[in-house]
């Protein structure tokens, strides 16, 4: 059969050559081919008609496929097929006014085996909704009405699948939303279960702006009102935990990533400078990261508002952080706990932001994290002010009598998470002028404490902290002073 094959291709092959010599203008004599220019088309929410080049050699045809299974047929082209030719060919390409959202297409143009493509984008009517971030800055009013576009993550259960009650994100920020409904109306008429939205459905709505116990919500005593949705993607989130470059700053322990841990690092500008803000090895399994370590100086704590800006981690999938719009509920006694303290990352508006994302968070208890711990961080806080750079290194405890049973509360969504038995801090103090290094370390359980400040008793040195917990602190401490440092506890010194 190949012999066969390879003598059918030459005899094409001489008798393509022999046409080309006795009639050059006919199609048939050219190598076979179809190119479409532009690449691609941009229509206005209005539609109009733009111009294709085609150069087909062959007969050919239109195919065309809309982009996230839109049934609607808003393009026409004209013409739909044509003859081969040996000149360049005008299709034109019209689009109807879109009262929607944006939309794709990809026009084809087939001829035989070969194919050429041409992708269509055209802006929609609602292509200039307010962004989460733009929403949650604007003031409190009941008389504009903003256009938003997010995608739910989660509906309350009860009463949210009743009114529309439910949680939204974008790539700006969260929000929530108190009742949505089908149409626009003055009081909640519980016709959100008729719109059939899920979690993971991208959804558009007109709403006022409002405010519930300090928290901006759309909706309201007046709902908002459903416009438009599409349907989540068929294709399944990214699961794909992907560890950044290990560099060998001071604050970090050993890395130890497994597959079901992941090690994240995140950036900032430290007086106007590019700078390190923290990183983590985060727990994909349990949802919690198992130690957050970051350097503090000056230029981290400067004076700055907390911005509450509680959202997702970009780094880690979404189905492996806690979903901790709100709080751990109302009786569970636990407060979403910082890792690395908002407070430790005042400068500016985007280090402090990073300090909010859900997987810094852990289940803590709320008079624990509400009085010694607080208190210790404070001390922290002012420890680096007496010192050039203080490393700092906090993280959890999962299973601290090693039983093997770790604790778990379900968060927003009802995952569950794992709640910590204890806590611990790993200090590192370097003073340049003295060039000396100093260590100390803390070990509290998940608690009620009767007491709100650290005592001796509560400190230990970092070397009695490894055994505690299996990590390696400061590994990048030089090696001739490494076991001495980590080895000496000298109270007075830090206190």
């Amino acid at each position: 059969m190949k012999v066969l094959n390879i003598i059918k291709t030459a005899v094409l092959a001489l008798t393509a050559a022999l046409a080309a010599v006795s009639c050059g203008s006919d199609p048939a004599s050219l190598p076979a081919e179809i190119s479409a220019a532009p690449e691609s088309l941009a229509f206005a929410k209005e539609g109009g008609d733009e111009e294709v080049i085609l150069d087909a050699t062959r007969d050919w045809e239109t195919e065309i496929s809309y982009v996230g299974g839109d049934s609607e047929d808003w393009l026409t082209v004209n013409p739909v097929s044509g003859a081969a030719s040996a000149e360049q060919m005008k299709v034109t390409v019209s689009a109807g006014a879109n009262a929607a959202s944006d939309r794709e297409a990809v026009i084809t143009f087939r001829a035989d085996f070969l194919t050429s493509e041409v992708k269509v984008f055209q802006e929609g009517a609602y292509s200039d909704y307010t962004t989460i971030e733009e929403f949650l800055a604007a003031p409190v009013n009941q008389e504009d009405w903003y256009l938003m576009r997010g995608t739910i993550f989660l509906i309350e259960s009860g009463n949210g699948e009743e009114y529309g009650n439910f949680w939204i994100k974008d790539a700006t920020g969260i929000l929530y939303v108190y009742g949505l409904t089908s149409a626009k109306v003055d009081k909640n008429d519980k016709s959100f279960s008729q719109l059939g939205l899920e979690t993971g459905d991208v959804v558009m709505f007109r709403t006022l702006r409002s405010e519930h116990y300090d928290r901006a919500e759309a909706g309201g005593s007046i709902p908002a009102y459903y416009v438009s949705h599409t349907d989540a993607q068929d294709a399944p989130e990214s699961d794909v935990l992907v560890s950044d470059p290990v560099y060998g700053w001071m604050e970090l322990p050993e890395v130890e990533a497994t597959d079901d841990q992941v090690y994240v690092s995140y950036y900032t500008e430290v007086d106007g400078e590019p700078a390190r803000n923290y990183s983590m090895l985060y727990d994909a399994s349990e949802r919690v990261a198992l130690w957050v370590a970051y350097p503090l100086c000056d230029g981290y704590t400067a004076v700055g508002g907390r911005t509450d800006y509680w959202n997702f981690d970009p780094k880690i999938p979404d189905i492996y952080e806690p979903v901790l719009a709100e709080s751990w509920g109302s009786g569970t006694g636990y407060d979403r706990g910082h890792q690395i303290p908002s407070a430790s990352r005042s400068a500016t508006e985007e280090m402090n932001r990073q300090t909010f994302y859900f997987a810094n968070m852990t289940a803590q208890n709320s008079e624990f994290n509400q009085g010694i711990w607080a208190t210790l961080e404070e001390m922290v806080r002012d420890w680096a002010a007496d010192c050039d750079t203080l490393y700092v290194v906090t993280g959890p405890v999962l299973d601290a009598d090693g039983d093997g049973e770790i604790r778990h509360i379900e968060d927003n969504a009802g995952n569950p998470v794992a709640v910590p038995e204890a806590y611990f801090k790993a200090l590192l103090s370097w003073n340049a002028a003295a060039d000396e290094y100093r260590a100390a370390a803390f070990y509290f359980e998940n608690r009620e404490y009767t007491y709100s400040r650290p005592r001796e008793a509560d400190m230990l040195s970092v070397a009695d902290l490894e055994k505690l917990t299996g990590l390696s602190f400061f590994p990048a401490l030089p090696d001739e002073i490494e076991a001495e440092v980590k080895g000496t506890l000298d109270y007075q010194a830090w206190n």
